[in-house]
């Protein structure tokens, strides 16, 4: 990677600092450099938005996977400064009709993908629900009851999650919520022909197309 050019505004670092910055550390899989820069940016009013969109995730396609991992670990801490009245401010703003549920399925207790969605759809101001991992396809159809719920968002890194994935869609089916709420899958082992044969709405490839996805939805 070439050297960043550092640059500055009346003494004062731009943002265009910070966010370099973050790609770099990123690309060069340096998680305190990561962690440090990410609170620098916050601190400096740069958004959550904006440091996983032009930041996290342009560094990401030097590092891939490992940069994911470190990301996510350096990310969740700093989520948190998001204040919580902003977020409703957000949310309003951005007329959001309502929440998200979000899990990862029985049998599998990966968190990765589903906390870095978590991330940027709260980053976004979305009122999101982390039901966390090995979550009963029971548990699903139980929160899309709740009359503010609107989406519900299943992650599952192993092809063998099938099943219970769709033991959820045959619940929301059979106790008349299929129309009341819509389901996008995401994580490593999904695909056009999983979200087929489960009859989920979408399907994610990533964080950031599964947050774009389910944005709309709660736009309509």
């Amino acid at each position: 990677m070439k050297n960043i050019t550092l640059k500055y505004e009346n003494k004062t670092k731009s943002d265009e600092y910070y966010i370099n910055n973050i790609i770099e550390a990123v690309n060069l899989l340096d998680f305190y450099s990561m962690k440090e820069t990410i609170k620098k940016a916050i601190d400096n009013s740069i958004s959550v938005v904006d440091i996983i969109e032009k930041g996290v995730l342009v560094g990401l396609e030097e590092s891939g996977e490992m940069g994911l991992i470190l990301a996510a670990e350096a990310l969740e801490g700093e989520i948190i400064s998001i204040d919580e009245e902003e977020q409703k401010k957000l949310n309003k703003s951005r007329n959001y009709s309502g929440k998200v549920v979000v899990g990862t399925i029985k049998g599998d207790i990966h968190s990765l993908g589903k906390n870095i969605a978590i991330i940027l759809m709260k980053s976004y101001g979305m009122e999101v629900v982390d039901l966390g991992v090995d979550v009963e396809p029971k548990k699903f159809e139980e929160f899309a009851y709740l009359p503010d719920v609107k989406v519900i968002g299943i992650s599952f890194l192993l092809s063998s999650a099938e099943p219970k994935i769709k033991e959820v869609m045959s619940l929301l089916k059979n106790e008349g919520l299929k129309n009341k709420v819509k389901v996008i899958l995401g994580g490593a082992a999904v695909s056009p022909e999983i979200a087929e044969e489960t009859g989920a709405d979408a399907y994610a490839v990533d964080a950031l197309q599964g947050v774009n996805i389910i944005e709309d939805w709660l736009r309509k």
